[in-house]
């Protein structure tokens, strides 16, 4: 089935088809149906392993997320870059269509459609953290800003210095604040302290739409003062996954047969771990300002990345690769859900986001790339009226380390359960070269299949879906990252 937008109403109803029958509760279901949303946004955080985050001893808040809300398994981030992929947040587009191929914002062209189009249906809005890469540079003083910013109601975000967690300068509307090297200047403590303080501030009576952008995960991987050498981390064993320095490559393209395999002592994660600690304590800073207001219960809560990491696998570590496009995504209402955990198959896109909220608003998004999923989220339905899902990296990247050879440029197309009861990845290189993978069977990517001819119909049927959207949005093949 298609998407599917709910009136307050018919949310209203729905809220109340699974809520006790009880008059305080139908009062609460009516509340909620403009419900708040907050996004939590974290920087390289692959879905795995899940040890970072579903242990209830060590991240009770984020286990909430993996125990008790709704799973997505496959979603995908439609570009797996930093900047790019904020983009495909905010306007619900492809990198082609927002011209933010690569980590800097100067073809961004600044509107911010999301939060205009839920202002328009009066919600209130505020980002926090961090934006898209290179701010500073698009604009250098604060008149600039003033022009970005003033699409939301609150604009708290990392200004220069971006990517730092301590010694940088916050951009907000009220003025400049430069932090330092304290416990408290941490850029995540901030976020959370901007967030909490956003929602006391709105009127009960008003929705709020909360975007909390961590840098947490990306380098220089720096946790909250308090979480360094956290003795629950201490531990924590190295992640060693099925694809870890994969022995045999002679299946995948030139540029990954050209790296050498290194120790198989696994990819430490105690940093990860320590990491993962301070995100818990952002999200249980967030959600104690939720309960104070009244809005925990009815708030839709998103946590998901820019992009995924690879630690070590297929012998890669970092991102821009057609292997890491995998990202986490979980979504907490308890409103809907109470505590009962779920889990969703079908491949979903980072552009869908922005269509999914403003579905679940009651606005329209402009121009999106993107599907509402909330047909999978109230469980109308296991899969979406389409037959892929779309991501790219349309630059080369640079030849450094052990990579003795640029990787290419990629599209990569994943089918959905609307196509097949098995799901397939299917990349093309600038190069010419291809792989094929048998996703259900092969979750790791050991075997690329393409060329072989017992496939060879989904080889064509994914390569055909390309040729669609590269002749509907006009992509191509651009110039090597920076």
């Amino acid at each position: 089935m298609g998407p599917i937008r709910l009136s307050a109403a018919a949310l209203t109803l729905a809220l109340l088809a699974t809520l006790p029958t009880t008059a305080a509760r139908a009062a609460e279901a009516v509340a909620w149906a403009r419900p708040d949303v907050v996004v939590f946004y974290l920087d390289d955080w692959a879905p795995y392993p899940a040890r970072l985050w579903d242990r209830e001893g060590r991240t009770p808040e984020l286990a909430r997320f993996a125990d008790r809300g709704l799973v997505f398994r496959n979603a995908i981030a439609a570009t797996p870059l930093c900047g790019p992929s904020r983009a495909n947040l905010l306007t619900g587009r492809y990198g082609h269509s927002t011209g933010v191929t690569e980590n800097t914002i100067r073809r961004y062209d600044g509107t911010e459609p999301l939060a205009e189009a839920l202002r328009g249906v009066g919600y209130r809005t505020a980002f926090v953290g961090k934006h898209l890469n290179g701010l500073a540079r698009k604009y250098p003083t604060r008149r600039g800003m003033e022009e970005l910013a003033g699409h939301w109601d609150h604009f708290d975000v990392i200004w220069h210095d971006q990517g730092r967690f301590y010694d940088w300068r916050q951009y907000r509307k009220s003025g400049t604040f430069r932090y330092g090297d304290g416990p408290t200047d941490h850029s995540s403590y901030q976020a959370a302290r901007r967030a909490a303080r956003f929602i006391d501030a709105t009127p009960p009576d008003e929705p709020l739409f909360l975007v909390v952008s961590l840098v947490d995960g990306h380098l220089p991987r720096t946790p909250m003062a308090r979480f360094e050498d956290d003795a629950s981390c201490r531990g924590i064993a190295p992640w060693h996954g099925p694809a870890y320095h994969e022995r045999d490559v002679s299946d995948k393209p030139a540029y990954v047969r050209k790296v050498e395999r290194r120790s198989d002592d696994g990819f430490d994660l105690r940093t990860r771990c320590e990491e993962s600690l301070t995100v818990d304590w952002v999200v249980g800073r967030v959600r104690r300002a939720l309960e104070a207001s009244g809005r925990a219960g009815g708030a839709m809560q998103i946590l998901t990345a820019d992009n995924g990491m690879l630690m070590g696998d297929h012998r890669l570590v970092g991102k821009t690769y057609p292997y890491d496009t995998w990202v986490p995504l979980f979504v907490r209402w308890p409103a809907i859900f109470g505590g009962e955990p779920r889990e969703v198959e079908e491949p979903v896109s980072s552009v869908d986001l922005g269509a999914t909220i403003c579905d679940l608003a009651g606005c329209t998004l402009p121009a999106t790339d993107g599907t509402s999923l909330l047909p999978l989220i109230m469980d109308e339905s296991d899969r979406l009226d389409r037959s892929f899902v779309y991501s790219e990296m349309l630059h080369r990247g640079p030849s450094s380390g052990r990579l003795s050879r640029a990787r290419p440029a990629w599209i990569q197309i994943h089918s959905t359960l609307a196509y097949s009861d098995r799901l397939w990845a299917y990349t093309l290189y600038d190069t010419g070269e291809e792989e094929l993978y048998d996703v259900s069977a092969d979750p790791h990517r050991l075997r690329n299949l393409a060329g072989k001819r017992r496939v060879e119909q989904v080889r064509a049927d994914l390569h055909a879906f390309w040729q669609e959207t590269k002749e509907r949005g006009g992509v191509r093949w651009k110039g090597r990252l920076p």
